[in-house]
């Protein structure tokens, strides 16, 4: 309330609102992975046969190492978003979490810092 100049009462009449019209349809908790040591940020593209391509997606949604799941547009088929701990995690999941029929190739992007940090994780 004292960023936007309004009383209490005046801002959580507004968010109730935001909420009733649909426009905030969830509130969910900010996680700062850095201070649950996991740093390692990276994204990895995927091509992938278009036959196979429903099957990929959904045994990546069940990894649990597995962040967001983008479909995309160019190159790549589908974006992975992944947070560890360490290097060799991420070598362990490419080694063997992306040994699925029908993945043609993959591009690997490591996050070496932001610019602009993701308001919901912190990264």
């Amino acid at each position: 309330s004292k960023e936007v100049g309004a009383t209490e009462a005046t801002v959580r009449r507004r968010i109730e609102k935001l909420v009733r019209d649909g426009v905030i349809t969830r509130f969910t908790v900010a996680i700062d992975y850095h201070k649950l040591g996991r740093v390692i940020k990276a994204f990895i593209g995927l091509r992938v046969q278009p036959a196979r391509l429903r099957d990929i997606v959904e045994v990546l949604s069940k990894n649990p190492d597995v962040q967001v799941l983008y479909r995309t547009s160019g190159d790549m088929d589908i974006m992975i978003e992944l947070i560890f701990e360490k290097m060799e995690e991420l070598n362990s999941f490419l080694e063997n979490e992306l040994r699925l029929e029908g993945i043609l190739g993959t591009t690997v992007t490591i996050v070496i810092g932001p610019y602009k940090r993701c308001p919901w994780t912190a990264l």
